[in-house]
């Protein structure tokens, strides 16, 4: 292995680079990109196995906040289900991906490209498991605007910063002899195209991309395009397809493993700089992208716009501590909250069209937005962006409608701009609820006519059902007030589940119910209010849990409150039992009032029966709240913060689920919490912090900030009072009361 050496004209730059910036708080700094990226080390992971359920799935992004494209080394090809393009701990890079990967999630990757810089000494090896190399990770200068990695075998270094839509590489050879770009077509199905324009210096191509869930393995009426142009003349040029490669060649498609590669005569100390535009509509606004937002060769400029975006939505939130390691699983955790949803319109406001529309369409006035992981975001991720991002929050918004209207229907799940019904619940209506109950302005006759739709109708043409539109099983809940056992939830990716989604239906009702109740549609907040307490039917008081349900109203005897039972989702029946966000005094009575609740919370924690690493238990370690119990509330959720997140590689405790177990981290720090959407109300824990200033949109938050102060705790790091603007309350704030600014301070 041949030692790195590092030019000090390299050195001289970056230290007037460096010298030159304004001295502001550096937030980027405490961005620990590598959080999330391996097997967890938490408590929580080793309690549910699984397929990679104890994995962050996290990817080191350099992107922009929502960025259609993000950039991450590669060390795991293909776009497979479930596998995310970078692992910590694999000792080999295969090169850097243009990714669409839903970061945290099992998902897929879709519409990918790769690029890869190496130096032919002997054997032309191109498919990423022949060239995969050791590399170096510089942790202390990466960030999600910068990424700088060392091939030391090859001498070559790539850094990589970012903007919206598109990618800007720089490479560094020093032993520039056959300097060469690799760029791989990532089609698992063989249908990728790429083109290579040596009088332009660039190269084209597109990647269809597939669905999976609904409508397994069909098109999705798009692909993933780009055009990468160089600063440098191209020499030579070849392309390669299944094990083959075609020297000269300029043009591949519709083949295995296709892609291309360009050769770059270079002398000593030169560089090769690449910008990638990339499109989800095509390849002409794929370089319109570009152009808009690179039409320059200056790396460092790019480079220094994103890290300025970056700190400004970073210092959203502005937290005062001394422990690096609180601040660094902090500001990771906001980091990870600005990944998704995902850009999808272009610079000119095009996109294509929703669920498989041929249609290109033009975002008037608004971005359009893609990738909701609803069932996870609607929790906490969504809330949170409602606060610190609300311009891109209330696009979303509207995004979820434009759906809506080109599908015909509310989406449950959409991904990869198509309907699926990959998990359960109804949650479009739980997000747009809350975004009309806090006042973000979007039509919401309109939302409400296709939340409602979803809320009492199901598709007469079972082929759109079977595509993903609508309630799964809606009939049988309305007919029997929850959904029964014999009913097997066919044309789902989740089969059965039957109680878990009863409760979430009910859940998703009562949310609907406040907006009825908002827009003066009486008949219906009555009917949906009723509805709301269909969580009380799956309720078997003599189990004292949750249980499956025969429809002649007879609970099944197959019952473990501690297993993992067909009707339950991703859990058990104590998990489930505590899912009544909306209705919790309700609950209370149902297991025989406050003290019986208590000592049940009491007993799950005690027994190691919350699993942090999955998303439905989010919310109860809150719940002590509502029986009186705040003390617990904080014990158990500073507990949580302190065992269950971590730096390093292992720090998440489970599948991050596109920003939701991040967000969970950056509510409970900031001490509250949303436990129930669209009640325009948060529970209070106590901040892990002794300041902290919420710095709000003046459009939305007319108070334009908010402060939570801490004085020293007792020994356990909690508090016995809490005051708003010096008046001592319960512990519970409003949305309002964010709204109009002020200070909530905590004390003894």
């Amino acid at each position: 292995m041949k030692i790195l050496r590092i030019p000090a004209f390299i050195l001289a730059v970056a230290f007037l680079v460096s010298c030159s910036r304004k001295e502001e708080k550096n937030y980027l700094r405490h961005v620990d990109m590598l959080i999330g990226t391996w097997k967890s080390s938490t408590p929580a992971s080793s309690e549910k196995p699984g397929d990679h359920v104890d994995y962050g799935q996290t990817i080191p992004a350099v992107t922009a906040p929502f960025g259609m494209t993000q950039w991450t080394p590669q060390t795991h090809t293909s776009e497979e289900k479930c596998v995310a393009p970078f692992y910590w701990g694999t000792p080999a890079l295969q090169g850097f991906r243009a990714t669409h990967w839903t970061s945290g999630s099992c998902v897929q990757d879709y519409g990918s490209f790769t690029f890869f810089p190496t130096s032919i000494k002997n054997n032309f090896t191109f498919l990423p498991s022949q060239r995969k190399t050791t590399y170096m990770y510089d942790a202390d200068s990466s960030s999600p605007a910068y990424y700088k990695g060392i091939f030391p075998e090859n001498n070559i270094i790539t850094e990589i910063t970012a903007t919206k839509r598109s990618g800007f590489f720089r490479f560094s050879w020093f032993e520039p002899e056959n300097a060469a770009v690799i760029i791989d077509v990532n089609s698992d199905e063989g249908e990728g195209y790429i083109k290579i324009n040596k009088e332009k210096g660039e190269v084209t191509g597109y990647n269809p991309v597939h669905r999976i869930y609904n409508g397994n393995g069909k098109p999705a009426g798009f692909a993933g395009y780009f055009v990468a142009q160089f600063d440098k003349e191209i020499a030579r040029t070849g392309t390669y397809a299944e094990n083959e490669f075609f020297h000269e060649s300029t043009e591949q498609g519709q083949k295995e493993n296709i892609g291309a590669y360009v050769f770059f005569n270079l002398n000593e100390g030169e560089s090769v700089k690449m910008k990638v535009g990339t499109s989800f509509t095509s390849i002409e606004n794929a370089r319109k992208n570009l152009e808009e937002e690179i039409p320059h060769w200056d790396f460092e400029k790019t480079k220094t716009e994103l890290e300025s975006t970056w700190n400004t939505m970073l210092a959203k939130i502005d937290v005062e501590g001394e422990n690096e390691d609180e601040l660094s699983k902090f500001y990771t955790a906001l980091y990870h909250s600005f990944l998704h949803p995902r850009l999808f319109s272009d610079v000119n406001g095009e996109y294509p069209g929703f669920d498989g529309d041929s249609t290109i369409h033009k975002a008037e006035d608004f971005d359009y937005y893609d990738d909701f992981s609803n069932w996870d975001i609607y929790r906490a991720q969504m809330p949170l962006l409602s606060l610190i991002a609300p311009e891109q929050y209330e696009d979303m918004v509207k995004s979820l409608i434009v759906k809506a209207e080109q599908g015909g229907w509310l989406p449950i799940f959409p991904m990869w701009n198509s309907y699926t019904s990959a998990m359960i619940g109804d949650h479009s209506i739980s997000i747009i609820s809350d975004a009309l109950m806090k006042g973000f302005e979007f039509d919401t006759e309109k939302a409400y006519h296709y939340m409602r739709r979803n809320a009492f109708e199901t598709p007469d043409n079972l082929e759109e059902y079977i595509d993903g539109k609508g309630r799964r099983s809606l009939t049988s809940y309305l007919e029997f007030g929850y959904i029964p056992i014999e009913d097997e939830v066919p044309h789902a990716f989740h089969l059965r589940e039957q109680v878990s989604r009863t409760l979430e239906y009910a859940y998703n009702d009562w949310a609907l119910a406040q907006v009825a109740n908002k827009l003066g549609k009486k008949e219906d907040f009555e009917e949906l209010s009723a509805r709301a307490l269909n969580y009380i039917n799956v309720f078997d008081t003599d189990k004292g849990w949750v249980c499956g349900k025969f429809s002649d109203g007879t609970f099944t005897d197959e019952f473990d409150a501690n297993s993992e039972l067909f009707y339950i989702t991703e859990g058990t029946p104590k998990h489930y039992s505590w899912y009544v966000p909306h209705d919790v005094k309700g609950l209370i009575e149902l297991m025989g009032g406050p003290e019986k609740f208590t000592n049940k919370l009491d007993d799950f924690f005690a027994n190691k029966e919350y699993w942090h690493g999955n998303e439905p238990g989010h919310h109860i370690p809150y719940l002590y709240n509502y029986s009186g119990n705040w003390q617990k509330t904080q014990e158990t959720v500073k507990k949580l913060l302190k065992t269950e997140y971590s730096v390093g590689p292992g720090g998440l405790p489970g599948n991050d689920d596109a920003g939701q177990i991040s967000a969970w981290y950056v509510f409970s720090a900031m001490g509250f919490y949303p436990v129930c959407p669209a009640s325009n109300q948060y529970q209070l824990s106590s901040p892990v912090f002794k300041k902290i200033t919420l710095n709000l949109d003046k459009k939305y938050y007319s108070g334009k900030s908010f402060v939570l102060e801490s004085m020293p705790g007792n020994s356990s790091g909690t508090f016995s009072k809490v005051k708003l603007n010096g008046k001592e309350i319960e512990p519970v704030i409003t949305h309002e009361n964010l709204q109009e600014g002020g200070k909530l301070k905590f004390s003894n």
